[in-house]
């Protein structure tokens, strides 16, 4: 069997491409031909213009005419004949003599006053003879290539407009119309970063945050629009938590939008007072912003519990299920607590403690608590509940005895009265019935 080796195809270079026959002319391109005017062009026809209106108005035109158009050719003209390089340029397609100065005091002036003929020519009274408008050829010109210096660009200014001097002469650079930077509306209050001097009360709150995140019962989603900023609202912003602790209510600026000042605290210790709209373009800035979800948030809201409310705790209702002959005969025996931490934390082990009767327990009820004193609480719970309290001894685990003082033989209905108008702040309006053992008003 005979094998044929084949040799791989050579790559051939840009030289080689161009070096071939270009029989189709695909690589003769011309270069492309500028249709913009040349500076020599834009200059004739300035000085056109500002004939056409002297032949057709019989005078020149006057920088303070209310006509806009009128008042450009003043100037056009003006700049025009400062210049002695384009008063000479232009010598040869000066037909009226504008640029050998002012029309009264020339041969030329008289000629103004003549009426014009159909095709623009001005013609003498004492003469048939008619002098034309139409330029002569066009000279040659200027390449763009050949500006290089800034001197190139003021020289070709034919309006005067970069020139900044000279009487009667406007400039670019003269702000007539434009209010000073000073006179500017200026915002009432820059944004600053200040030290924090309640930070104290947003501490243990960050913390909390912190710790819900962690532990998945907080979640911090993208920032998507303005309308998601409210007092209370908390951001990562910059890598770190704040919270807008306070809105105003008023809108700051011009515009539409609601744009009232913020209180903003920072988990470092400081404060700012940004503008509402200030924070949301800081958040859509930050690749990293984020909107703190927390549970519960919405639940607090319909309450009216902000997050000015500290959670001081959670009041509790508890029932025995002791089978303690002592106990067994008492039929309404609840317990009325109150507990920093989780309720089933609080009561896991009860069997072992003597708070709890050691016997097991059930939670009828519970309450959470803001800014309430867990003290003054249980102070108010037992003057109400003085005569209910239950009064046995009981045995316990170890061979000892005890008396429980945490007790009560009240019924539920009342139990929950009782609570709800120690949060309420009504208590002192109540006393207990002890014949029928419920809350009824002071008379």
């Amino acid at each position: 069997m005979i094998r044929t080796r084949r040799e791989p195809p050579k790559r051939r270079t840009l030289d080689d491409i161009f070096a071939d026959p270009d029989e189709l002319g695909l690589l003769r391109v011309a270069p492309p031909k500028s249709s913009a005017p040349s500076a020599d062009q834009r200059l004739v026809a300035t000085l056109q213009g500002i004939e056409a209106f002297v032949t057709l108005h019989g005078r020149e035109p006057q920088k303070d005419a209310k006509d806009l158009n009128e008042a450009t050719l003043a100037v056009q003209l003006a700049a025009l004949r400062r210049d002695p390089a384009k008063v000479d340029g232009l010598a040869a397609w000066d037909s009226l003599g504008l640029l050998g100065g002012s029309t009264g005091d020339s041969e030329d002036a008289s000629q103004d006053d003549q009426p014009a003929t159909s095709d623009g020519a001005v013609q003498s009274a004492g003469s048939s003879t008619t002098k034309s408008c139409s330029p002569p050829p066009a000279k040659a010109t200027v390449s763009p290539d050949s500006v290089t210096s800034l001197d190139d660009i003021w020289e070709s200014d034919t309006l005067g407009l970069l020139s900044g001097g000279g009487e009667n002469v406007e400039s670019i650079f003269d702000l007539t119309h434009v209010p000073e930077a000073s006179e500017r509306d200026m915002p009432d209050e820059i944004a600053q970063r200040t030290h924090c001097n309640d930070f104290y009360r947003f501490e243990g709150l960050f913390d909390q945050v912190r710790d819900e995140l962690r532990q998945g019962d907080a979640e911090a989603v993208p920032f998507q629009k303005e309308s998601q900023i409210d007092e209370g609202d908390m951001f990562v912003l910059n890598g770190m938590l704040c919270i807008a602790d306070q809105v105003g209510k008023e809108s700051v600026g011009a515009g539409r939008k609601f744009n009232p000042r913020l209180r903003v605290v920072f988990d470092n210790g400081t404060e700012s007072n940004l503008l509402l709209r200030s924070l949301a373009r800081a958040l859509y800035k930050d690749e990293t912003g984020r909107r703190i979800l927390r549970r519960g948030d919405t639940f607090d809201a319909m309450q009216g519990i902000t997050h000015h409310d500290k959670r001081t705790g959670v009041i509790y209702i508890l029932r025995s299920l002791s089978q303690d002959p002592a106990l067994r005969g008492i039929r309404n025996l609840y317990k009325i607590g109150y507990t920093e931490t989780d309720v089933e934390k609080r009561i896991a082990g009860a069997e072992r403690q003597q708070t709890y009767l050691e016997a097991p327990v059930q939670v009828v009820t519970s309450f959470e608590c803001y800014n309430l004193d867990p003290r003054r609480f249980e102070r108010l719970v037992h003057a109400m509940l003085h005569h209910q309290r239950v009064s046995v001894l009981l045995h316990s685990r170890d061979g000892g005895s005890y008396r429980p003082r945490e007790w009560f033989d009240v019924e539920l209905d009342a139990a929950r009265e009782i609570v709800n108008r120690i949060v309420d702040g009504t208590i002192a309006q109540y006393r207990m019935d002890n014949t029928t053992g419920r809350l009824v008003k002071k008379k």
